[in-house]
């Protein structure tokens, strides 16, 4: 319990302390901090120039069907040509690093002529910051300057020559996409004619398509016809073998001969005579006929049919002769149609690109929505603000200082003092009076060991 006590009372004894070193030094630590502020209120107010800031914002807009076509990825000519007479979207850090370029710089100081004044482009970098809102397309540019007017008029000198650098760099981009075009319509126009007087050459040929076409149906019609020819010739031979196999057959049942009773011229006398079988001999006649018609009809199918294999081979080669020429003409055909779309989308594109260009209209706009004005208030110094750190920082540095004094202070001035640095008990002091009888507070002290 006594120890606790000891501590206790050890902690206010070192808290006393410290109001009394504050006590003891008090009249430096006020004079510290006064100066201090002091300094401040005289730095500020006398010496440190006020600094202005001036503000403009600039607009960016970009259309909805511009970023689409960012999302696009076709691989075809119209997504190509469409890349080439496009201006290239740009993000809105990319404005920004441009707008604070060494090269905007420059201009800016050409066009107020700041070089007379002895500003060069690294000294408006220090003195221009441009950053973009949160969530917004706006970018806010800031021009800090001890000149009110001058941050005013670098601020508006920059948004304009900016805007002015980017209808230049859209000029160029745009003059650019339109020469490409120009290029790659001649080359369309040169190929596209050539393959014309080809196309036109290939049918003016006397084995032309057409002709081919006409040949084509002439001697399928041919075949058609002798083919029907012999179909039917066929069925007239098929029906003659078949007449002459029955007359074959009639014949061999038939007697070639006959038994004829014949009586003498008197009448007296009746004998046999053999004779020729007249039935025999009409079937004989009449088998002659169509073995004769069959022979002449058997030659005619067979001429008959010689003519439709030669017109069917001769149709052959040319329904191949027919095919390749029909597969070439298409392919020219095809090849002509896609250089004319070719050349009817570039003539358009480069419609569209030069009058794009004549109305400096880009894939992207920039407009300055506010223009800065001469500030009427510096931005800093913040003098108030500045007094008031000066207040803080004199005071705590007069307090480290006076413990620091205190620290290093080691005479005796006090009973107490005998105390603490000898670790004496004090029997009595013997106080020092001047001439006047006055008392100094100084005196000798009697001290005894503990």
């Amino acid at each position: 319990m006594s120890e606790k006590t000891d501590y206790l009372e050890s902690d206010v004894i070192d808290l006393r302390q410290i109001f009394q070193v504050l006590k003891k030094w008090s009249r430096v630590i006020v004079i510290i901090t006064l100066l201090a502020v002091l300094t401040s209120g005289i730095m500020n107010y006398f010496f440190i120039d006020p600094v202005y800031e001036a503000r403009s914002m600039l607009l960016v807009t970009m259309p909805a069907a511009n970023q689409q076509v960012l999302r696009q990825n076709e691989d075809n000519l119209e997504s190509v040509i469409n890349t080439m007479s496009r201006l290239p979207l740009m993000t809105m850090n990319t404005y920004v690093s441009q707008l604070t370029s060494d090269t905007m710089y420059q201009r800016v100081v050409d066009r107020l002529k700041l070089d007379e004044q002895g500003y060069t482009a690294k000294n408006l970098a220090g003195m221009v910051k441009a950053e973009v809102g949160k969530d917004s397309n706006i970018i806010e540019l800031k021009v800090q300057h001890t000149n009110p007017r001058l941050a005013a008029d670098v601020t508006n000198a920059l948004g304009e020559e900016y805007l002015e650098y980017l209808s230049e760099r859209n000029q160029q981009q745009m003059t650019r996409s339109t020469d490409f075009l120009k290029k790659q319509k001649a080359e369309t126009d040169i190929k596209l004619n050539e393959l014309l007087e080809q196309y036109r050459v290939f049918n003016s040929d006397v084995q032309s398509v057409e002709y081919l076409q006409k040949q084509f149906t002439s001697i399928t019609d041919e075949l058609n016809k002798y083919q029907a020819s012999v179909d039917m010739a066929y069925m007239e031979a098929r029906q003659l073998e078949a007449g002459v196999v029955s007359l074959y057959a009639k014949l061999a049942g038939t007697s070639e001969t006959v038994t004829v009773n014949k009586v003498n011229q008197d009448g007296t006398e009746v004998f046999a005579s053999e004779e020729m079988n007249p039935v025999y001999v009409s079937l004989a006649e009449k088998l002659n006929e169509k073995e004769a018609e069959l022979a002449e009809k058997t030659a005619s199918l067979q001429a008959m049919t010689a003519t439709t294999e030669r017109l069917r081979l001769q149709l052959e080669s040319l329904q191949a002769t027919l095919s390749a020429k029909q597969i070439k003409q298409q392919q020219m055909q095809n090849e002509i149609t896609r250089l004319e779309e070719t050349q009817n989308m570039l003539a358009e594109k480069i419609t569209q690109t030069q009058i794009a260009r004549s109305i400096d209209m880009g894939e992207t706009s920039i407009n300055i929505a506010s223009p800065a004005l001469v500030p009427a208030n510096p931005v800093k110094p913040n003098k108030q603000l500045n007094i008031a750190v000066a207040l803080v920082l004199g005071l705590m540095v007069a307090v480290g200082l006076a413990f620091v004094l205190e620290f290093m202070d080691n005479t005796i001035k006090s009973p107490d003092d005998v105390q603490k640095h000898l670790g004496l008990s004090v029997m009595g002091t013997i106080p020092v009076y001047n001439g006047s009888g006055k008392k100094t507070g100084r005196g000798f002290f009697r001290v005894q060991k503990a």
